[in-house]
């Protein structure tokens, strides 16, 4: 089972409006790991992409300013991967919530079509919008 937290978009549902809702998923996120910044110009977070690209070139010049060896530069760069792979679902939900969203729900299913069911079922804040 994986778990989603569902997020809905400021004013769903109110005159008419369709509801925009997003499920986040909870856990390491391996587009994230492999594409950092790209990950996140695909999921529209501007700044974040920004940030992360700066981190990335800052990472690479200290481990290259360092004179480390090529074994610890992989390290430094592996364990620099791995954070960004942790926290990056975590940065999505802090860009919904800069976007206005807000956190309605947490939802366990096995994948995301069955979480968008389970929600829509439950979440008494999804079925009013």
């Amino acid at each position: 089972m994986r778990i989603y937290t569902v997020h809905i978009a400021p004013g769903a549902g109110a005159n008419g409006r369709e509801a925009r809702v997003a499920f986040v998923k909870e856990g390491f996120c391996w587009p994230a790991f492999f594409f950092n910044w790209v990950w996140a110009l695909f999921k529209g977070m501007w700044i974040t992409a920004l940030l992360l690209f700066v981190a990335s070139m800052a990472v690479g010049a200290a481990v290259q300013g360092l004179h480390l060896s090529e074994q610890a530069q992989s390290v430094a760069s592996l364990i620099y991967f791995i954070l960004i792979g942790l926290f990056a679902n975590d940065l999505l939900r802090w860009e919904l919530a800069r976007r206005g969203y807000r956190e309605v729900g947490v939802v366990a299913a096995r994948n995301l079509a069955a979480a968008e069911q389970r929600a829509f079922e439950r979440l008494p804040a999804l079925a009013g919008a």
